[in-house]
C-alpha cells in the first residue's frame, strides 16, 4: 500500500484496540485525530451494538460507524442508518427459543441497542466489565421482545466455556436456521445474516465513499474480522488474534495490550505503509 493512498482506517474494538473492554489509548485517540484531520476516514468494525461505543471513540468527530459483525451502518453526522443486514424476525424468535432451552448465556442485537435478559444483569456487566456510563438493555424475555416488536436483529450473540456444548449449538442452529455463524472470541457464537460481515458492510462503505479497497487499512483479532481483513488492500491481525484471523491477514502485528495499533500506525512496525 502506497502511503499516499490510504484513505480510511477501519479497526475491530475488543482485544484489537480495546484491551479488557476498556478505552482506547490517549496515543491511539490522538493518532486517529491526526489521521481525520489529514482527510482519513477512521471507522470502527465492531461487533458491539452501536449503543456500546466507548467515551473514547464518542469524543472523535466519527463520519461512519459499523456495528453488530457488519448487521448496521450508522452515518454519525446525519445521525441516521444507511445501511442494515438483518435477520429476519422469526427467525430470530426462534433462535432465541432454542438458545433458552440450551441454557446458555445470550443477547440480541436489535435498532443500536443489545438486549439482555433481565436475569442476566449482574452477569453482563462483572463479565463484560461495562463502565456505569455505558447502557445495558434489559427485556424479561428476549424472545417475547422479538414476538411483540416483530423487527429484525442485527445479530444473535451467545456464549459459553463448554466447547462441547458450543459446537453443539453451533451444529444445531445452522441445520435449522439459514444464518450464518462466526466468532470474536473462543468462547463465543455470533451469528447473522449469510453474507452479512464486516467486510461486507465495509465493502459497501467504501463503495459510497468512492473509496477502493486498496487504499484501506484493517485491523482485527478475531474469526469474525476475517473478511474485513481480506477485503483491505493492508489487512492486519493483532499478535493476540485467534489463528483463523492471522491466517487471513497479510501481516501480524503488535497485540493489543501493547498498543500495537497505535505502534503502526505511527511507522513503529517494521513495514508500515503509513506515518501518522
Amino acid at each position: 500500500m502506497d502511503t499516499q493512498k490510504l484513505r480510511l482506517i477501519a479497526f475491530d474494538m475488543d482485544n484489537t484496540v480495546l484491551a479488557d473492554g476498556a478505552e482506547i489509548t490517549p496515543r491511539l485517540q490522538s493518532i486517529l485525530l491526526r489521521a481525520m484531520e489529514q482527510g482519513i476516514q477512521v471507522i470502527p468494525c465492531t461487533g458491539r451494538g452501536r449503543r456500546q461505543m466507548p467515551r473514547t471513540l464518542e469524543a472523535l468527530p466519527l463520519l461512519y460507524t459499523i456495528t453488530s459483525n457488519g448487521g448496521l451502518i450508522r452515518d454519525e453526522k446525519q445521525n441516521q442508518t444507511i445501511y442494515s443486514n438483518l435477520i429476519d424476525w422469526q427467525t430470530t424468535a426462534g433462535i432465541l427459543h432454542d438458545l433458552a432451552a440450551f441454557g446458555v448465556f445470550f443477547c440480541v442485537h436489535i435498532d443500536q441497542a443489545v438486549y439482555f435478559e433481565c436475569s442476566e444483569e449482574r452477569y453482563v456487566r462483572e463479565k463484560y466489565h461495562i463502565p456505569d456510563y455505558m447502557p445495558v438493555d434489559l427485556t424479561e424475555n428476549a424472545e417475547q421482545l422479538v414476538r411483540t416488536r416483530r423487527e429484525g436483529a442485527e445479530k444473535i450473540f451467545l456464549r459459553t466455556d463448554d466447547d462441547i456444548l458450543r459446537e453443539e449449538i453451533r451444529r444445531s442452529i445452522l441445520e435449522k436456521y439459514p444464518v450464518f455463524c462466526s466468532s470474536s472470541s473462543a468462547h463465543n457464537l455470533e451469528f447473522g445474516v449469510p453474507g452479512c460481515s464486516k467486510g461486507t458492510a465495509l465493502r459497501w462503505l467504501c463503495e459510497h465513499l468512492g473509496i477502493k479497497g486498496s487504499d484501506v487499512v484493517a485491523f482485527g483479532d478475531g474469526e469474525n474480522d476475517k473478511e474485513m481483513l481480506q477485503f483491505a488492500g493492508r489487512g492486519l491481525a493483532v499478535a493476540n488474534a485467534q489463528p483463523a484471523c492471522k491466517e487471513a491477514a497479510d501481516a501480524v502485528i503488535g497485540s493489543c495490550a501493547g498498543d500495537g495499533v497505535a505502534e503502526y500506525l505511527e511507522g513503529g512496525a517494521k513495514g508500515t505503509p503509513c506515518s501518522l
